[in-house]
């Protein structure tokens, strides 16, 4: 199984001092930014996720039940992947169809949702939105893993609004 985004998680990790790391961002900005990793999720926490969820997001959950990544200390930002806990109370409140998963939120509180296209196949989804049905609720052409590991190479920036 492909799991390139964990490789990378695990890289970045070991590039942190004390949870921070300095990062270059667009037109010359560099900023200390912070990050906090949860400890995996126990075998009975994992349990409680609903059935379709995809299996790499079970496997990030293991491994982090819950993470921050790229916060500044002053202003926040960065982006928050949900404890197993938050994915459940979010499912009600973002009123996700079966097969949609609620992962986290991105610096201006966009949601973050995964797809479960099928045991093997999944999609971020990414915008502020009322509904699926809106034309900023975008589905992305990335996995979980594979968002997670382009997120890291691009510093913690929407690197899929570049082209828009």
């Amino acid at each position: 199984m492909h799991h390139a985004g964990l490789e990378t998680l695990r890289q970045l990790q070991s590039r942190l001092t004390n949870g921070q790391l300095e990062v270059q961002g667009a037109e010359g900005y560099i900023e200390v930014e912070s990050f906090t990793f949860n400890p995996g999720a126990t075998p009975e926490e994992l349990a409680r996720l609903p059935k379709e969820t995809p299996k790499e997001i079970v496997h990030f959950l293991k491994v982090h039940n819950g993470a921050r990544l790229y916060f500044t200390p002053d202003d926040g930002g960065g982006f928050e992947l949900f404890t197993i806990g938050d994915i459940l109370t979010y499912i009600p409140i973002w009123e996700c169809p079966p097969g949609f998963i609620p992962i986290g939120a991105g610096p201006d509180g966009e949601w973050l949702v995964c797809e479960s296209i099928s045991e093997d196949d999944n999609r971020i989804w990414s915008g502020e939105f009322l509904t699926y049905e809106d034309p900023d609720f975008e589905r992305l052409p990335f996995s979980f893993l594979r968002w997670l590991d382009y997120l890291i190479v691009a510093q913690g920036t929407m690197y899929w609004d570049w082209f828009r």
